[in-house]
């Protein structure tokens, strides 16, 4: 069970901004978002002191921006830094934009109880290819003058078939940097909202994105969910199915969105705003009575995760079926028989 006394870790998307347009983010053509954005002020009330003295961590991530193009991420970062100097911060970025100065400072603010997460996908002559407009230079300089202010960190590099063959190359670069090499293998070619895998995304360009041919950069979900048909009849018969080990709880993490609203997760809070759904469309939304109830604007937050919505998410997990009330989204990412995220990193 949830309990806000318990929550120690917090996984924070700041904004809905961002100047990239990754072909498999739900932010691009998605009509529904506004650029929300949480500011300094709005941050330290949701987080109060108190709240953030019990916190062992804090990652800025998300579902549709990138911490770096919100105005206030270093004043938050130095809002938590001061009030718990020993918490982990940590931050996810495609690494496209701010100036030296910017990165030194956050680096300096992180100090050995943080680093950053650079998602950065090839090389100077690919990476724009899935991470479109972002520009490589800068990639570079944030890289460089990040880690040459003591700041610590790694080089996800999500595989495809354009620049499967630059990986060795891109790890010799990460280790130039002093960052860590991480390969990623992306669990988003099985759409889970039409049950079906796909070969290949078109981004906005009119480039063609594929996966690795190589097997061994391969997601090894992906290639098994064939299996999970053969072996439940249809999809939606294994989410029925299939047991829920909830890794927020296992992880006592909590999200928090640009909006202010408090999930879960990521996933569970990423199901508000699919651009292939109408508003209020998705599951997610019969969980939510009143919006107001789990917007930590206008509810404090310790009430919401100790309330009526976390409560009815979890107790979904033991309804037989989606149809009856199961959380879809939750059997689709939790469920024991089917981790595509989990596989990314194995």
């Amino acid at each position: 069970m949830y309990k806000s006394s318990e929550i120690t870790h917090i996984h924070l998307e700041p904004t809905q901004r961002c100047q990239a347009a990754c072909p498999m983010c739900d932010r691009t053509n998605n009509p529904h978002l506004k650029n929300a954005e949480l500011t300094i002020e709005s941050f330290s009330k949701i987080l109060d002191i108190e709240f953030v003295k019990q916190l062992k961590s804090l990652i800025m991530c998300g579902n549709h921006g990138d911490p770096i193009v919100c105005t206030d991420t270093l004043k938050m970062f130095q809002y938590l830094r001061e009030n718990n100097p020993k918490m982990y911060l940590h931050m996810t970025t495609n690494a496209g934009a701010r100036n030296s100065k910017w990165w030194s400072e956050l680096a300096k603010i992180m100090g050995k109880h943080g680093r950053v997460t650079f998602s950065v996908d090839g090389l100077e002559d690919t990476n724009h290819l899935y991470r479109v407009n972002v520009d490589w230079n800068k990639v570079e300089n944030s890289m460089d003058a990040f880690t040459q202010a003591g700041g610590r960190g790694l080089w996800t590099f999500l595989i495809f078939e354009h620049n499967e063959h630059q990986v060795e190359e891109a790890e010799r670069m990460a280790k130039l940097f002093g960052l860590e090499f991480v390969k990623k293998k992306s669990g988003r070619w099985v759409q889970t909202h039409k049950f079906e895998k796909i070969s290949q995304k078109e981004t906005k360009k009119g480039n063609l994105i594929k996966p690795p041919k190589n097997e061994k950069y391969q997601n090894q979900s992906v290639n098994q969910y064939e299996k999970v048909l053969e072996s439940y009849g249809t999809f939606d018969r294994y989410l029925d199915s299939t047991d829920i080990f909830c890794k927020s709880l296992e992880n006592k993490e909590i999200y928090i969105s640009a909006e202010g609203l408090v999930f879960p997760c990521c996933w569970t809070a990423g199901k508000l705003y699919k651009a292939y759904h109408k508003i209020g469309q998705d599951q997610i939304w019969k969980f939510i009575d009143d919006v107001k109830n789990i917007d930590a604007h206008e509810t404090p937050i310790r009430n919401i995760i100790d309330g009526n919505f976390f409560k009815t998410i979890e107790n979904s997990w033991y309804i037989p079926t989606c149809s009856q009330g199961k959380a879809e989204v939750c059997a689709q990412k939790c469920g024991k028989g089917f981790d595509a995220f989990g596989d990314q990193w194995r």
